[in-house]
């Protein structure tokens, strides 16, 4: 009874601990399922369940009856005892039932699934199991009611109740057969809840029952308890116990419990003893203790135990130990393995190929090892291990080589390991698949030749058609990479003769077409071209293998293209275009027409005319719009346009090029030599647009190319396109160009000061307090107040202004201002007085002439500017010559007797001399600086300051800018000496219609610009001169034009700045040095235009301008003989309109010709009887002077007071000069008092 009790307890131990186990946990053994049908099974498995349920819960329900019947009989316990036996099966199908609560099949199950789980089972008997204990405390089996009970206890989590019961039994029953196992089951209770030394105490207790079945367990179990609390040793001792307590298996014994156990105590005892003896104690620790197969497998386990606690390196003690001494034992291969991933892992990569080397030895088979081993063995050690272990180790060196190919040591690893599989291969079972592996890794390491024989040898020997195949292609591919790094003759004969075995072998292989390919292609290597396109042509018209096809129409495109035949390629490329459903395809072949085209034409380039080249390449791109090709055309076509100089094309060609290809590189570089072309040829306008579209691409010079563009915008009068290009600067502008920006845009304003929006740039820049145009705009307020009459404020501001932190230049003009004011004060102040005011008023005026004279001797000092000190010496010779004037006619007070005012005569004389030789002085100083600017002393003449037996001389003035016309030349040659002038005349038809379309080609350039010049159709000039400009031969001559054309539109700047391109390109042309001259004369007066005047006589260009501006030289210079000689070459109407008639009479006086002056003078006064009041007094000055002939010259002197009713100051001086002729010589008076 107590035997069957335990076996059904054990059965119900053993599948508790099934049931709760993980769902997905599974041994090393496959599951084994009756029927293949998982589902069946699990239906199977329901039903089964459910049946022993029913029947089980009807024997519960049958107990049951029975148990009340026999209520208070002596069997009453046996009948409790056994319902509780019942509850524990039926907790095996609650559990069943509790694992499988969501499973599917419980839903279809046609009986009703129970509700009560395993562990409600299990405490009803729990519950009996304790009633029996209590109620029947002399039942016979109270042993095995304890024992179940704390069972029970134990499957629910109840384990101090288990613990209680377990010790019950063993105090109570101390001889009951269950002692044993109660004492196994106390024990493992404890362990499980850490209690080691309790629970060793219990396992301990078993040594009692050496007999027992449970004895050798639970030293297992003890060993473990020790080994927890870390005495190793005990723990030793117990296995060892354990070890020698279970024989070894023998031959043809089926294994049992006990030899598991063994088994177990060995594979534990490697942990044991692995963490307490040495490595070199290992092998003979184990050999006293185990059989010879176990000992390999104790030394396998103890080197796996090893090896993850990264021991290695004693794993070579033992091991080598085992080997040594057990040369012929089954694991003898496995250990060198494991000590080839020992060494791999201390990365002693000699010791690894040692071991691999041993093991193949071993593996060979002629090797001795290899016939005293069992099959298995050796499957397990050479078939899988070796080889295994061989490719792992390969595969892992190879993968460390590829990652850093410059490591050479693993690719000679790799290789050496290779062999040593390879030489151990089987002749009649070659291992195909590891040579062809050696060969891929000859192949990455770049031996191609050593690949390409281990393909051909794979190739040879292989029944597999896909490895054959493979193999075949590969050496020949290999041999290709080989010709590849260096060509041989040797290479290419077996390159032939691998592809000749490939389509031997393999006529419809995958790479029958590839190989067919490269017959061709190494045809077409070799240059034999009527070989290659035998094979290549064939394949233009494959169908299935595109690229093949492809490669092919491109190789005989390739040799067409060789033979340079163009025609070829076009229609070749035409037939493969037209066959071709690819667009992609077909998009390239139109390149190719397209390219062959184009190279067509860079062949003509090369020979041909370059203009011609040019209109091709821009037709070229023009018809193929969308080419790549078409964008390096236009580019090219540009290049030739500006080398063959036509550079306006060139330029014009640019910007196409920029606007149709916006986002390529060169569009920057393009448009600076379109800006540089136009600005070259004078296409201004264009040059200023273009500079503005740099800027918008060059982000790092933007200012500098904006401003460019802005110059050039006023010098077009573009004003509001000027200033928005200055003003978009400023944003990002440093402070020195802020100055130069502003400076400009007030300079844009020159003709607009009376604008709101100047005064707005006035005021912002002195809110900015921008220097010198914050004093500029003060000075230039007071100037506008000065000219008001304003006089206190305009003194006022100026003086504000001359107090600022600026260079003495810019204050200078508000010191005029200063000086200004003072001197309409000093003026203004009278001299009339009473004899006891007299003094008072005298040291008034002349401490007023101090104060103007230092205000313009100050302004003279700081200024730079000519004109400005010209301004400034002609006010110091007011103040003084109305100082000297004042004082000399200043009424002296009537109470003085004659010898007192005669006397006081004296004392103002003393006043005034000196001031009369400061006046000549500064009258020197005024004359010689007025002469460098083409300009006379004196605004007008000073005659009250012209003594009265004086004369008035002609003063030597060079004509005015206005008089000097322009000099068109009749023809291009300007040679010295050979320049002749185009007669312009005013009535002549101006050819406008050839101008506007550009047809100059067939009109007299020449005559065009004079005819359309004198008709004042200066636009049209301008537009011809443009024309002219494009081209490099007739581009100086052209902007010569432009500049004349320019400056009869007003636009003077672009004149200037036109007339110098022009000289750049010819610069010894005297018309445009002429023009030049005259353009500098009227912007920044005869000094600056000097050189270039001077420039222009030692050119001789016939010019009447020059003639007279040559007389007026040697005039102002006193060479009358050459003056003379200038100014007789002019017409009397050219003598009055460049005022230059009064020149030429004085000159005959000064050379002793006084008759013919006179006859001169008179001449001109005949013609000109209108304004003759100039020759009138050169008459009179001739006639006085000369002919020594005072009452002569009245007469002239009385026409001069005539005419001259619009000039006080002359009309006051020609009243005393002629009354001081009569006066001198009695003249009768010819002057009525009305007149005077």
């Amino acid at each position: 009874m107590k035997l069957h009790t335990l076996t059904i307890i054990l059965a119900i131990h053993l599948f508790s601990l099934l049931c709760f186990a993980e769902k997905n946990e599974k041994g090393l053994i496959p599951e084994v399922r009756m029927s293949n049908d998982e589902g069946e099974n699990e239906k199977k498995a329901l039903r089964s369940e459910l049946m022993i349920t029913r029947s089980e819960n009807k024997a519960i329900e049958s107990l049951q009856s029975v148990i009340k019947k026999s209520k208070g009989s002596t069997n009453e316990a046996d009948l409790w005892y056994r319902l509780a036996e019942l509850y524990m099966r039926r907790s095996k199908s609650g559990r069943f039932f509790d694992l499988n609560r969501d499973n599917p099949m419980m839903k279809l199950s046609p009986f009703p699934i129970p509700n009560e789980k395993g562990s409600e089972s299990v405490k009803r008997a729990m519950k009996i199991y304790s009633k029996i204990e209590s109620d029947f405390p002399k039942f016979r089996y109270m042993d095995e009611v304890l024992f179940n009970n704390a069972f029970a206890h134990q499957q629910v989590g109840q384990m101090k109740g288990s613990h209680e019961l377990y010790q019950r039994l063993l105090t109570q029953f101390p001889k009951s057969p269950l002692v044993p196992d109660g004492t196994l089951a106390l024990g493992e209770l404890l362990y499980e809840q850490g209690k080691f030394a309790a629970a060793l105490e219990q396992f301990e207790r078993l040594e009692k029952f050496p007999n027992s079945r449970v004895y050798s367990y639970g030293m297992y179990k003890a060993a473990w308890a020790c080994y927890n609390m870390r005495d190793s040793e005990c723990g030793i001792r117990k296995l060892v116990q354990v070890v020698k307590n279970n024989p070894a298996l023998q031959d043809g014994e089926v294994p049992t419990n006990r030899h598991n156990l063994r088994k177990e105590a060995l594979r534990d005892l490697t942990i044991f003893i692995g963490d307490s003896y040495p490595a070199s104690k290992l092998y003979s620790f184990f050999e006293d203790i185990t059989s010879g197969e176990e000992l390999g497998e104790a030394m396998m386990n103890l080197a796996k135990l090893y090896d993850s606690h990264s021991r290695q390196k004693e794993m070579n003690i033992f091991l080598e130990e085992y080997i040594e001494k057990q040369p012929s034992g089954p694991n003898v291969v496995k250990s060198h393995l494991l000590l080839v991933e020992a060494n791999e892992t201390l990365k002693k990569r000699d010791l690894v190929l040692k071991h691999l080397t041993f093991a193949s030895d071993l593996c060979r088979s002629d090797s001795s090892w290899k016939k005293d081993q069992k099959k298995d063995d050796i499957t397990t050690s050479c078939e899988e291990g070796f080889r295994r272990t061989s490719l792992d180790m390969a595969k892992k060196w190879w993968e460390i080589w590829l990652k850093n190919k410059q490591n050479t040591e693993f690719s000679n690893l790799t290789q050496q390991l290779f062999k040593l599989m390879l030489d151990n291969e089987d002749p009649k079972k070659p291992d195909l698949k590891t040579r062809f592996a050696y060969a891929e890794l000859l192949f990455q390491l770049g031996k191609f030749d050593e690949a390409s024989a281990q393909y051909k040898i794979v190739g040879d020997k292989t029944t597999d058609d896909i490895m054959k195949h493979d193999a075949n292609y590969a050496a020949l591919f290999s041999k290709e990479k080989s010709i590849e790094k260096k060509s041989e003759p040797l290479k290419e004969a077996e390159r032939k003769e691998l592809a000749a075995n490939y389509l031997a072998k393999h006529p419809n292989g995958k790479y029958a077409t590839a190989v067919k390919f490269k017959i061709g292609h190494i045809a077409y290597e070799e240059n034999n071209y009527p070989e290659a396109e035998k094979w290549l042509k064939p394949l233009t018209t494959i169908k299935g293998n595109d690229e093949i096809r492809r490669k092919s129409e491109d190789l005989v495109l390739d040799m067409l293209n060789i033979k340079k035949d163009y025609v070829g390629i076009k229609e070749f490329s035409k037939q493969i275009a037209s066959s071709t459903a690819d667009a992609s395809r077909k998009n390239s072949m139109n390149k190719i027409q397209e390219e062959a085209h184009f190279t067509e034409i860079q062949e003509f380039a090369k020979t041909g005319d370059k203009d011609q080249a040019a209109q091709k390449l821009i037709a070229y791109a023009k018809e193929h719009g969308n080419s790549k090709l078409s964008q390096d055309a236009l580019w090219q076509a540009i290049g030739i346009l500006y080398t063959e100089g036509k550079v306006y094309d060139a330029a014009e060609m640019s910007l196409k090029y920029v606007q149709k290809y916006p986002e390529d590189k060169k569009n920057l570089d393009a448009l600076k030599d379109a800006a540089k072309a136009y600005a070259d040829i004078g296409q201004t306008a264009k040059a200023a647009d273009t500079l503005a579209k740099i800027a918008e691409l060059d982000k790092k010079g933007r200012n500098q190319y904006l401003e460019a563009a802005a110059d050039i915008y006023v010098m077009e009068k573009r004003v509001k396109d000027a200033r928005a290009s200055y003003m978009g600067i400023l944003s990002s502008a440093d402070s020195k160009t802020t100055e130069r920006i502003y400076g400009k845009l007030l300079d844009s304003y020159k003709n607009e000061k009376k604008s709101p929006e100047y005064e707005k740039l006035l005021n912002q820049i002195s809110a900015k307090g921008i220097e010198p145009y914050t004093t500029e705009a003060m000075i230039e307020r007071a100037q506008s107040l000065l000219d008001a009459g304003k006089m206190t404020a305009a003194f006022d501001l100026s003086m504000k202004a001359n107090g600022r932190s600026v260079p003495a230049e810019t204050r200078a003009a508000a010191r005029l201002i200063q000086a200004s004011v003072l001197e309409k004060e000093f003026i203004s102040q009278s001299v009339k007085a009473r004899e006891e005011k007299f003094a008072t008023v005298l040291a008034i005026k002349t401490e007023k002439l101090d104060k103007a004279q230092t205000a313009f001797v100050t302004a003279l000092k700081m200024s730079k500017d000519p004109y400005q000190q010209l301004e400034a010496l002609r006010g110091i010779d007011r103040v003084y010559g109305n100082y000297i004037d004042s004082l000399t006619s200043m009424p002296l007070p009537a109470s003085l007797s004659p010898d007192e005012q005669k006397q006081l005569r004296g004392e103002l004389a003393k006043l005034t001399d000196p001031i009369a030789d400061k006046k000549k002085d500064n009258d020197a100083k005024l004359k010689a600086l007025a002469a460098t600017v083409g300009q006379s002393a004196t605004t007008t003449r000073a005659y009250s300051s012209i003594s009265v037996d004086k004369t008035i001389t002609p003063i030597a003035q060079f004509p005015t800018p206005d008089k000097l016309g322009v000099f068109l030349p009749a023809s291009s040659d300007m040679t010295i000496g050979k320049v002749s002038r185009y007669e312009i005349r005013p009535n002549k038809t101006c050819n406008k219609t050839a101008v506007m379309t550009g047809d100059i080609a067939k009109v007299n350039t020449f005559e065009v610009a004079g005819n359309c010049y004198g008709s004042r159709q200066f636009d049209i000039v301008e537009k011809l001169g443009l024309e002219l400009a494009k081209a490099k031969e007739t581009r100086a001559l052209g902007l010569f034009y432009a500049s004349v054309g320019a400056e009869g539109k007003g636009y003077n700047d672009k004149a200037m700045w036109l007339i110098d391109a022009a000289l750049k390109a010819q610069p010894e042309a005297s018309p445009y040095v002429y023009q030049k001259a005259r353009l500098t004369y009227k912007e920044d007066g005869i000094k600056s235009a000097m050189q270039y005047f001077e420039k222009v006589l030692d050119m001789q260009m016939p010019s009447t301008e020059m003639e007279t501006f040559a007389g007026v030289k040697a005039f102002s210079e006193g060479d009358f003989s050459r003056a003379v000689e200038k100014f007789s070459t002019l017409q009397k109407d050219q003598l009055y309109t460049l005022n230059v008639g009064t020149l030429l009479s004085e000159s005959y006086a000064q050379k002793g010709q006084v008759d013919k002056a006179l006859a001169m003078v008179k001449d001109l006064i005949a013609a000109n009887k209108k304004d003759n009041v100039d020759y009138l007094l050169e008459q009179a000055h001739i006639l006085e002077t000369f002919k020594g002939s005072p009452t002569l010259a009245l007469d002239s002197y009385e026409k001069a007071f005539k005419a001259s009713s619009a000039q006080a100051d002359l009309r006051e001086w020609l009243s005393k000069k002629i009354q001081f002729i009569k006066n001198q010589n009695k003249v009768g008076q010819h002057v009525i008092s009305g007149d005077l």
